[in-house]
């Protein structure tokens, strides 16, 4: 999708089960890349694994990736999986339960029968492209090898997904009475807590908007951690700071008079992304 500037925008549309269809009951088929036979299985298994972890979890998955290795390259890129990094889809599909776990289609299965759900209401909800959303979207990640290294593709960037770790933190220090001052943490998994002096504490979660700071990230050169000079027209030494992590490396920034243009425009999208006035 794209806006009339040509910038291209990812397309969230929301997917409805027939009428008294549990989608728990929804079946999912092992994926024959891996040279390896799963039995037939549901999304409700699927979660339950996902729940006791352990070698439940385990069991519903390769032994390893050497067998999809095994494939000559060329002949992967075509494979419908998600774990091949050069493979091209045009569309993830996600289903969440109400214990906030999800499943991500066409990893290591298909669900069947999805063709029968209906499509409801759909909104731009990530500027960029699919690749830069498949990507960044931090609800794939960890889907990709459900946290076991045997399952780990040799040529992806290695990052730990942790939904407890931090991904983007934007805060001003207290200073005299009567000045503002807040601090933003937003979680890995979309998380975010805003709180401040002119705000009740926020908390809620957006994996569509963490997404498009951290593909805006993703294009910023690198820079070291950066203790900037003091603004001239701050007063009782309050200080704002910022730090975000993307693709393992972290940032670090005093903001100062002398922050780089680009991570101050980075800052200030940040900052307007979750209605901050800097």
């Amino acid at each position: 999708m794209g806006k009339a500037d040509y910038r291209p925008f990812i397309e969230r549309c929301e997917l409805v089960p027939p009428s008294g269809f549990d989608p728990l009951s929804a079946k999912l088929v092992f994926l024959p890349y891996f040279r390896e036979q799963k039995p037939e299985t549901t999304l409700g298994d699927y979660f339950k694994a996902q729940a006791i972890k352990g070698a439940t979890l385990r069991e519903m998955f390769p032994r390893d990736l050497e067998g999809f290795l095994r494939h000559p390259e060329d002949i992967r890129d075509s494979f419908s999986t998600l774990v091949e990094p050069k493979s091209q889809p045009m569309s993830l599909l996600v289903i969440w339960n109400p214990e906030g776990q999800w499943y991500v289609d066409e990893v290591f299965y298909r669900i069947e029968g999805i063709d029968g759900w209906q499509r409801q209401a759909c909104s731009d909800v990530v500027e960029g492209s699919f690749e830069d959303f498949r990507r960044h979207f931090p609800l794939l990640q960890p889907r990709l090898d459900e946290g076991l290294s045997p399952l780990q593709h040799p040529t992806r960037r290695k990052h730990r997904f942790s939904a407890d770790a931090p991904a983007i933190r934007l805060e001003k220090s207290p200073g005299m009475p009567n000045t503002r001052h807040y601090w933003l943490h937003v979680f890995e998994d979309g998380r975010f807590t805003l709180s401040g002096s002119r705000k009740a504490e926020v908390n809620s979660t957006d994996a569509s908007r963490l997404t498009t700071l951290l593909i805006a990230a993703s294009r910023l050169g690198e820079h070291e951690d950066f203790l900037g000079v003091p603004l001239s027209q701050a007063h009782d030494r309050q200080m704002t700071t910022f730090e975000f992590s993307v693709e393992g490396r972290r940032t670090r920034v005093t903001l100062g008079s002398d922050t780089p243009p680009d991570i101050l425009r980075f800052m200030q999208q940040v900052a307007a992304a979750y209605g901050i006035g800097l």
